[in-house]
């Protein structure tokens, strides 16, 4: 078993008008509804996803040889995906954050985020704005 997860960036400048008026409804070379989109599966048996607002998540690793960093990123929704031999969780900067679907049945989650700042995605699940990512991590 495995969730699919979607992450789409949404193009403000798209125009749904313009889409409707001039290529029925669909997205033209000119007026692209995303800027990209990602998608994933994360594997495990899951009993539950569980959203929190406004929260932290905590970014550790190694930088060359030996070196450690550990941030904490402010501001973050978190999607936990719990199971009975830990959970998985990813997270998104608040700031990006334009609207989610989770649907437990069919183990989907679609991630709208906005193009309002520069969004980093340093490693797969996390989305941040570049404003809240650690300088230190900044290449």
């Amino acid at each position: 078993m495995a969730y699919t997860v979607q992450v789409f960036l949404k193009n403000g400048s798209y125009s749904e008008e313009y889409a409707n008026e001039k290529h029925d409804g669909a997205d033209s070379p000119e007026n692209i509804r995303f800027e990209w989109e990602d998608e994933f599966r994360i594997k495990g048996v899951f009993s539950d996803v569980v959203v929190k607002r406004d929260d932290v998540f905590l970014i550790e690793g190694e930088i060359g040889e030996g070196q450690v960093f550990s941030f904490t990123l402010p501001n973050m929704l978190l999607m936990e995906l719990q199971a009975p031999t830990g959970s998985v969780t990813m997270g998104f900067s608040e700031k990006a954050i334009d609207g989610y679907e989770i649907d437990k049945d069919k183990q989907h989650i679609i991630v709208y985020l906005n193009d309002n700042e520069v969004i980093e995605n340093p490693m797969p699940g996390l989305y941040v704005v570049l404003s809240d990512f650690p300088k230190e991590l900044q290449g």
